[in-house]
């Protein structure tokens, strides 16, 4: 009993009053199972994670035969930090049972299993009203209930965005759970950045352009904030190429770690993201044209 977590399609912000709006934690999704005095815990691919969170034995207090999903967090003044929780999850070896560099939080939101009585054809808000009934039992504070609204999805976007959080997962209250689906009954929501680039390097290949290293203006002054491979069309490539290749120059004009054809910074972009990373650099960027 090792079902794959359900997934979600892409959409804008919305209003709808047969709509649960959530949180969408930055973090690692995560599934676990509690079989008798076992329990067990696995990503996104079935790939375990049971010895990598020791700490998250506290699950056994749910019912044998329970499985849940949920997202791994580190929590930093009640938002999602994903650098930190990284640290701590990309380190392979097993940890002691004390092991606690990172606040780790498991913030669940939906119960397939109980008892070894499959949910995952019973309307979300059953789950969701059982899982929360098992949590206020467990009372850790290692296990949290991600909350959401119903209805009002604009206005709770609006308000998780300005609290510092990824997004919204918006979730059809009568859905059923599709293990390893993607299914438009769960859409998240999440902010298109738009940030003005200066091209100031690019590699290149026999159809033209094959990636941009672009820079913009932050507070210390420009700095190269990311590598762009997707958003331009063949003849796209083709013409940046023409008209990048006069304005060579030996050097970036600003720290880059990648090997590229220098140029003058005089191309700009719009770059469509995610956000930022703690390094700053532009997460999942995408070129969306030449700013004449």
């Amino acid at each position: 009993m090792k079902p794959l977590p359900m997934l979600a399609t892409k959409a804008a912000p919305f209003d709808a009053e047969d709509y649960l709006f959530e949180v969408k934690w930055d973090g690692i999704r995560a599934l676990a199972a509690v079989d008798q005095c076992s329990w067990s815990l696995w990503g996104r691919h079935g790939v375990d994670y049971t010895t990598r969170y020791p700490e998250l034995a506290v699950l056994r207090r749910l019912p044998s035969g329970t499985v849940v999903d949920g997202e791994l967090v580190a929590l930093n003044q009640g938002r999602a930090d994903l650098p930190t929780l990284l640290r701590r999850h990309l380190r392979q070896r097993p940890l002691p049972p004390d092991y606690a560099t990172a606040p780790l939080c498991y913030v669940l939101f939906d119960l397939l299993y109980l008892r070894g009585q499959a949910l995952l054809k019973e309307p979300l808000v059953q789950r969701r009203a059982l899982l929360r009934e098992w949590l206020d039992q467990v009372e850790d504070p290692l296990l949290a209930y991600s909350d959401g609204i119903v209805g009002a999805g604009r206005a709770f976007f609006d308000k998780v965005m300005a609290e510092g959080h990824e997004g919204v997962v918006a979730k059809h209250q009568a859905s059923s759970y599709l293990p390893g689906q993607r299914s438009s009954s769960w859409r998240k929501i999440k902010p298109a950045l738009v940030v003005p680039c200066v091209i100031i390097g690019y590699q290149a290949g026999r159809s033209g352009i094959q990636r941009l290293c672009v820079a913009a203006v932050r507070e210390e002054g420009l700095r190269y904030v990311g590598q762009l491979t997707l958003g331009f069309t063949a003849s796209q490539a083709v013409d940046l190429e023409k008209r990048l290749a006069p304005t060579q120059r030996s050097r970036p004009v600003t720290p880059c770690p990648h090997q590229a054809c220098w140029v003058e910074p005089e191309l700009y972009c719009r770059v469509q993201s995610q956000g930022w990373t703690s390094h700053g650099r532009l997460r999942h960027a995408v070129f969306r044209g030449l700013l004449e």
